[in-house]
Parts: structure tokens; sequence; C-alpha cells
């Protein structure tokens, strides 16, 4: 079986078709959260999700996107100095889209080929699990359990760092990486994501054209520290 795992989309559908264009022949797609916000296409996003069936857990985006627009705190509302990118996205969705993200899981459980996974959004702010202790203490947070499945696995996302850390011979986390962009100590900007084929991982990144997504982020007027950041994840490269 074939699974094609994704998170932090942040409203790329570019980078998300890029993907798909690749892993098409995928049985099963599932992705951690972050689907919008800091990117111009949230419901472009949540369509291709919903039709393809992805299997989400809530980001962090997705719930600070919702409560923004339940305050009522949207672009055409908030001064162009103070407008982010949370508020260009909530005022191109709507109710169905919010419900949709209110209601999406902060953690769910599932076995493929013989393997339990556990998979949320993050673990603690920036922080990864380090010993295995930790990851067991933290699976029984999440799940309200005390016993850690032999040869489980952890999927998280959030920082956008694309990585597999072994914590026993049979006990690992991975994060896939994020679809959309990467953290500033990284200039790489292709889409990363990882696959899981029979149980093996391969952490994989695809290129693809940013030229039709610089041209949506020339035409967004936002605060300046938001066009900064739009200029350093997908801007040119000299």
């Amino acid at each position: 079986m074939k699974i094609l795992i994704l998170s932090d989309i942040h409203s790329n559908i570019y980078a998300l078709e890029a993907i798909w264009a690749q892993e098409n022949d995928s049985d099963l797609i599932y992705c951690t959260g972050d689907l919008v916000d800091y990117g111009p296409y949230p419901r472009q996003v949540l369509d291709w999700v919903r039709d393809h069936q992805v299997v989400c857990t809530q980001g962090n985006h997705d719930r600070w996107l919702a409560q923004q627009f339940r305050a009522g705190n949207l672009y055409q509302r908030v001064a162009q100095d103070e407008r982010s990118w949370v508020h260009h996205n909530a005022s191109r969705l709507t109710v169905e889209d919010i419900d949709y993200l209110e209601t999406l899981p902060t953690a769910i459980r599932f076995s493929l080929d013989g393997i339990e996974y556990g998979m949320t959004h993050l673990y603690r702010e920036y922080e990864e699990i380090t010993s295995l202790y930790a990851c067991h203490r933290f699976w029984a947070e999440l799940f309200s359990i005390e016993t850690y499945p032999p040869g489980g696995r952890l999927i998280l996302g959030h920082t956008h760092r694309q990585s597999v850390r072994y914590l026993s011979d049979e006990t690992l986390w991975l994060n896939p990486g994020s679809v959309s962009y990467r953290r500033r100590d990284d200039p790489d900007q292709s889409a990363h994501y990882a696959v899981l084929v029979n149980g093996v991982i391969s952490l994989r990144r695809v290129d693809y054209n940013l030229n039709p997504l610089r041209g949506a982020i020339a035409g967004v007027s936002l605060k300046e520290s938001e066009l900064e950041w739009a200029e350093l994840a997908f801007g040119e490269r000299l």
C-alpha cells in the first residue's frame, strides 16, 4: 500500500498539485494540518483536500484562521497596515469551510501495513521529541492510554523540517516537512512531503513553477512584515 503524507500546505495549491502529479498512485493521503494561512489559495486547497478525501488533523493555523473568521476580522475590515495572511484567507472562505476546519480532530490513530500510527500537528511549540520516554508520555497524553504500541510511529508537522527520528530500533517519529515553504535558515523552495510504501518511509521533494504563486502574492495588499515573509519564502533566488 502507498500512503502520501503531507503537512503545512498553507494555502499553496501549486505546490500541492505538483506533489500529486508525482504521487497520484497513492492509495491514501494523510495531512497533519495547517491547510490554510500564509498563502493566497485557501479555498482551492480546502476543495482539493476534501475532493481527495485527505485524512487531516487540525493545525494551529487552521484553528487561528477559524477564530479570526468568527470574530469578523476579515481582509476588507482591517486597516492595510494591520492586514495579515490570516485576514486575507478568512475573507475567501465560507461558513462551511470554517465548519470543516473547526471539526478537524487534534489527533488520530490508525493502522497501516501492520504498523500503528498516531498523528497530530505538533509536539510542544517548536520542540522535537528526543527520547523514548518523551515519546511514550506524549502518546499517552494524546490518546489517554498508558501502553505505547510496539513499533508505533508518530507523524508530526509544524516545524517545516523534514526528518525521521529513531528513538529505538523500532520506534520513530517522522515529519514530512512543509508542502509550501521552509524556515528562514533553509533557502530551498521545493515542496516537501513523505511517502510510505508497505511501511517503508521515503522523504521526498519536488520542484514546481513558483511564478503563478508570485503573481498572486504581488496582487495582495498586506502589512510590510507579511510581504517580506512572502518574498523570503517565494521570491526569485539570485
